[in-house]
C-alpha cells in the first residue's frame, strides 16, 4: 500500500502547475510609477515605471503610490484582445480565475482587495467578468461592458458606463445599467441603484488618471443626489428612443379583430379607457398577436400593460412575445391567480419554460401590470411594475417580431385587457464634443484619426494620455527577486506549490516611456447639471436614503 501513495506523490505536481498556464497572454504593464507581483512560489517581482511582465492565475498585483508626487500612480492589466483593467495607487488584486471554452468564451475572475479599477470589454469577443471583494460579487451580463469598481474595509462601489452589471450580496442581486451606480455597505445587501450621470464620471476619470489628489470613486459617488435616474409618466428613461407605441385609441392601428379560433378580438372602451381586449372562449389554447407593422427587432426593449378579469376560478397567463419567427419566439408571461411569471422559449418541439418564479409583491387580477423585457444580446432583463425581477441567458434567436400572448389552461371566460405596447431602445450615449475624439481599444478603425489604431494608439480608453505610438517590449531583462513578504490580498483557492518547486522565470519588460501629461485644463461639465458642493461629506458613514422600487409610474387599479 506504500507503494501506491509514493506513485501518487508522484504524479501530483503537475495538475498544480497547468491551472497557472493562462490560454492567452495576460500582461501587466507600470505605465507611472512601480508596481509589484507576487507569485505563489514566494516570489515578488517589482516593475518599476515603463515596464511590463507577464501574469498567471493566482498572481498578486499591488501598484505602489507615488509618494509626494502630484502624478497618479497607474498601470494597466491587459488580456490580449478581450479585455483592459486600470490600476491605480494603492490598489490590491490578484487574478483568481481566467478560462477559455471551446467556442472562445472567455470568462475573467478578478479579487480586488483595495483600491480602483477600470474594467473595459470588447464587445467583439464573448468575454465575461467577475470581480469579487469581501462585500460583494459584482459580474458583467453583457459584452463590450464598461465600469468602475471601488472597496475599501467599509464598503464596495460600482459605476457602470457602458452595458449591464448584477451586484450580489447577503443572498440578493441588483441590476445596474450605463448611467447608474451603487453600493455596497459593509454586510449590507446591494443598494438601491442611483444616477450617475456618464459626462461626470468620463471628466471624473479623466483627472483621476493622472493626478494623486483626485477624489476616489467612492467620494465622488457621495457627492450625486441618492436618487434613481429619472423617468417618463410611462416608466421609461428620459432619453428612450420609442421605435413603435400603441395605447389602442385608434381603432384603425391595424390589430386584428373578430372571432380568432378560441378567442374574441376587439378594441373596447371601458370605464371610461381604451384598450384592445382578447376574450377567452375555450381552455386549453393560445392567442399570438404581432405588432402590425411586421418589422423585427432584435436588441430592443418592450413594455406592455394590461389588467385582467376572470368570473371562474380558471387560470391563464398574459404578457409579451419577442424575436418571434413563425413558431420560434420567447415570450415573458404572467398568471395573475397563481402570482407566478414564466420565460417561455417556443420551437418546431413546442413550449420550454426557462425560467419561472413567483413573486407575492406582483398584483393580481383586476390590477394593472407592466410587464418589460430588456434584451442585450443573448442577455434578457425582466421586469413586473418597474421591479426588476430576473435575468435570462439564452442564445438562439437573435431577432423577429414583438406582440402580445395570451394563454388560456382551464379557463373559459377570461378577459385580458392591453392597456399599451411600447417598443424602445437607449442610444448610444454621445462623447463630450469638449473632449476630442477618443480611440477605442478594440474595433480596427482609427476612431481619432491620428493613424493609430485601436491598442497601438495609447489614447483608446485613457482619455488623457498622448498619441504616440506604444509598440510592444523587446527586451528581456531578469527579474529581481525578494523573498515575498506577508501578502495582504485574499488567498488564492488553488493549492500552493511545495516550496521546493523551482522559481518560474518571467521576464520583465521594458515599454517605451510615456510622453509628458497634457495640459491640466480639463473640459467644462455639461451645463445642464447642478454645481457639484465643494465640501466633501464623509463617507461611507453617512446612511443613504434607500428605496423600496424604482420611481415608474404606478396606475391605477380600475
Amino acid at each position: 500500500m506504500v507503494e501506491p501513495a509514493a506513485a501518487t506523490q508522484y504524479t501530483e505536481p503537475e495538475p498544480q502547475i497547468d491551472p497557472a498556464e493562462p490560454p492567452f497572454e495576460v500582461r501587466l504593464s507600470a505605465i507611472r510609477s512601480r508596481a509589484k507581483v507576487f507569485r505563489r512560489e514566494g516570489i515578488e517581482i517589482e516593475l518599476q515605471q515603463a515596464q511590463a511582465a507577464n501574469i498567471q492565475v493566482d498572481d498578486g498585483i499591488e501598484v505602489v503610490k507615488l509618494e509626494e508626487q502630484d502624478e497618479q500612480s497607474y498601470s494597466i492589466l491587459d488580456f490580449s484582445d478581450y479585455l483592459e483593467v486600470e490600476l491605480f495607487s494603492n490598489t490590491s488584486v490578484f487574478l483568481k480565475d481566467l478560462t477559455q471554452e471551446a467556442g472562445g468564451s472567455t470568462h475573467v475572475t478578478l479579487h480586488l482587495d483595495r483600491g480602483n479599477m477600470f474594467v473595459h470589454l470588447n464587445e467583439r469577443t464573448t468575454s465575461r467578468v467577475t470581480v469579487q471583494t469581501l462585500h460583494a460579487t459584482i459580474k458583467t451580463l453583457t459584452g463590450g461592458a464598461e465600469f468602475d469598481v471601488c472597496h475599501n474595509e467599509e464598503l464596495t462601489c460600482v459605476l457602470v458606463k457602458k452595458g449591464v452589471v448584477e451586484v450580489t450580496a447577503k443572498g440578493r442581486n441588483n441590476i445596474i445599467k450605463a448611467g447608474e451606480a451603487g453600493y455596497i455597505l459593509k454586510d449590507e445587501s446591494p443598494s438601491p441603484t442611483i444616477c450617475a450621470p456618464i459626462p461626470v464620471f468620463i471628466a471624473w476619470e479623466g483627472r483621476y488618471r493622472r493626478f494623486a489628489g483626485t477624489p476616489a470613486l467612492e467620494e465622488e459617488l457621495s457627492l450625486l443626489p441618492q436618487k434613481p435616474c429619472p423617468v417618463t409618466l410611462s416608466g421609461l428613461p428620459i432619453n428612450a428612443r420609442i421605435l413603435y407605441r400603441d395605447e389602442f385609441r385608434n381603432q384603425s392601428s391595424g390589430w386584428d379583430r373578430g372571432t380568432i379560433g378560441n378567442f374574441i378580438v376587439r378594441y373596447v372602451r371601458f370605464s371610461g379607457r381604451r384598450y384592445y381586449q382578447v376574450q377567452v372562449q375555450d381552455p386549453y389554447d393560445q392567442y399570438l398577436a404581432s405588432v402590425p407593422n411586421e418589422r423585427e427587432y432584435g436588441d430592443v426593449n418592450a413594455d406592455i400593460r394590461a389588467i385582467a378579469e376572470a368570473p371562474s376560478s380558471g387560470n391563464f397567463r398574459y404578457g409579451l412575445v419577442f424575436r418571434q419567427s413563425g413558431d420560434q419566439y420567447y415570450a415573458f408571461i404572467t398568471s395573475p391567480r397563481t402570482l407566478t411569471w414564466y420565460f417561455l422559449k417556443s420551437s418546431s418541439t413546442g413550449l420550454e419554460t426557462l425560467r419561472e418564479g413567483i413573486d407575492e409583491r406582483m398584483r393580481g387580477l383586476e390590477a394593472r401590470k407592466t410587464l418589460r423585457v430588456e434584451a442585450y444580446g443573448s442577455i434578457f432583463l425582466l421586469f413586473i411594475n418597474g421591479r426588476f425581477i430576473d435575468w435570462i441567458s439564452d442564445p438562439d434567436y437573435a431577432s423577429g417580431e414583438v406582440g402580445l400572448f395570451v394563454e388560456t389552461m382551464d379557463s373559459t371566460d377570461a378577459i385580458i385587457r392591453f392597456d399599451s405596447i411600447i417598443i424602445w431602445d437607449v442610444p448610444p450615449a454621445v462623447q463630450n464634443p469638449n473632449q476630442g475624439a477618443r480611440e477605442y481599444c478594440f474595433n480596427a478603425s482609427d476612431d481619432d484619426s491620428d493613424g493609430l489604431i485601436d491598442r497601438a494608439d495609447p489614447d483608446c480608453q485613457r482619455l488623457d494620455l498622448t498619441s504616440t505610438s506604444l509598440p510592444l517590449p523587446t527586451n528581456t531583462p531578469k527579474p529581481t527577486r525578494t523573498p515575498r513578504p506577508t501578502r495582504t490580498l485574499m488567498p488564492p483557492t488553488n493549492t500552493p506549490r511545495p516550496p521546493t518547486a523551482p522559481p518560474i522565470n518571467t521576464p520583465v519588460l521594458p515599454i517605451p516611456t510615456i510622453p509628458p501629461p497634457l495640459p491640466t485644463i480639463l473640459p467644462p461639465l455639461p451645463t445642464i447639471l447642478p454645481p457639484l458642493p465643494t465640501v466633501l461629506p464623509p463617507f461611507p458613514t453617512i446612511q443613504l436614503p434607500l428605496r423600496t422600487e424604482p420611481s415608474v409610474e404606478t396606475p391605477k387599479q380600475e
